[in-house]
């Protein structure tokens, strides 16, 4: 299953014929596209709504694209958002001072040296984007974590929330390809996010896989009595999982969606 919104991408750079080139170059392209010219705005706009996808320039006024990507990386809201560094600046060097300036390594998708030509900008803009978009709700940052850590070994687009009302709101922003769904969470629990979601036809084929302490026939009862409705989930894991069959399991649900 893939989605139907079309992905939006930030494009950050204080040159103004720079935006204004990259605008016509990912214009020709299926995208939603907004743009910065320095690094405060382009976290004000990321606070907002978060990008699929952030091109961004290093050296910029008020905040520079190194600040940027510290402060992203910082904050588990953003923890999984995409980035592609597009700059003047040797990568080498780049990574050499984000390292020694934060004792970590720089942690983007891609980077690319300027200036680049539109069949290589399109293309790598194109392979993240076309990555399956998973997302992960539970309300426990340690088991989000864990789980993040395990699925950016692969080629996945991660987003990550912490309720149920949160989750629902995002479904309904992007369709993600598949939706890994804790059961016991605040303000709207996972039962809760399932029949939302269930009773909308534009929701009803969304891939979910349940992987909760909660057992399974339990569940499966519960929700029965509730709704009225088996539970349609394409997967259910009871914690602990261990990493490599948890990305087995992820591996073969995105399989058998993508074929149906």
């Amino acid at each position: 299953m893939k989605s139907h919104q079309q992905p939006y991408v930030l494009l950050v750079d204080d040159d103004p014929d720079i935006l204004e080139g990259l605008t016509a170059i990912l214009g020709s392209q299926p995208y939603r596209l907004q743009t910065a010219r320095d690094g405060e705005q382009c976290l004000q706009m990321i606070a907002e709504e978060i990008p699929d996808l952030l091109i961004l320039d290093l050296l910029m006024p008020r905040k520079d694209g190194f600040a940027v990507i510290r402060e992203i990386r910082s904050n588990s809201r953003y923890a999984t958002l995409s980035i592609v560094v597009l700059t003047t600046v040797i990568e080498d060097a780049s990574r050499r001072r984000y390292e020694l300036e934060t004792g970590l390594e720089m942690d983007v998708q891609d980077y690319i040296e300027k200036p680049a030509s539109p069949a290589e900008l399109l293309m790598c803009v194109a392979r993240i984007l076309e990555q399956p978009y998973i997302l992960i709700a539970d309300d426990d940052p340690d088991i989000l974590e864990s789980i993040v850590t395990v699925l950016k070994s692969q080629p996945y687009r991660l987003q990550t929330v912490r309720d149920g009302q949160r989750c629902v709101e995002l479904v309904k922003k992007k369709i993600p390809d598949l939706l890994i769904l804790d059961l016991l969470m605040p303000k709207m629990d996972g039962f809760a996010v399932m029949r939302e979601l269930h009773k909308e036809p534009g929701f009803a084929d969304l891939p979910i896989m349940i992987l909760t302490a909660v057992v399974e026939d339990a569940s499966r009862r519960r929700y029965e009595l509730e709704t009225g409705m088996s539970m349609k989930v394409q997967d259910y894991i009871e914690k602990p999982i261990s990493p490599t069959e948890l990305l087995r399991r992820v591996d073969q649900v995105l399989e058998r969606t993508k074929v149906s």
